[in-house]
């Protein structure tokens, strides 16, 4: 597993947070201090929820919160959407029929 996450979080908790402490930073999650340093290594991946509360607690820009969501997405095992994307399509369903004419027109290229 690769560690852009966890490193991507530590640099945004000294550039954002004014570098106070990775415990410091859990206790505003509301997430152990053990858990907050396995993110930080590279061992765990949050949740979407947590996700949620790390873009609310650093006050995320658009760009910063869109790195955040893919880096987590990337650093599972099996590459999985953005919790963002997954949310949005999952309730919105525009979205799902236009997706799914992209991937009908990309197969129709393979074609």
């Amino acid at each position: 597993m690769n560690n852009k996450l966890g490193n991507y979080i530590v640099n945004l908790r000294n550039k954002k947070m004014n570098k106070i402490s990775s415990r410091q930073v859990a206790k505003l999650l509301d997430i152990t201090p053990q858990y907050m340093c396995d993110i930080e290594n590279g061992s765990r991946i949050p949740s979407a929820q947590l996700l949620d509360k790390i873009v609310k607690v650093f006050k995320l820009k658009d760009e910063e919160k869109n790195k955040l969501y893919d880096y987590a997405a990337t650093s599972s095992k099996n590459n999985k959407v953005p919790a963002d994307i997954a949310n949005f399509i999952i309730n919105n369903d525009e979205a799902k029929i236009v997706i799914r004419q992209m991937m009908n027109e990309q197969n129709m290229g393979e074609v």
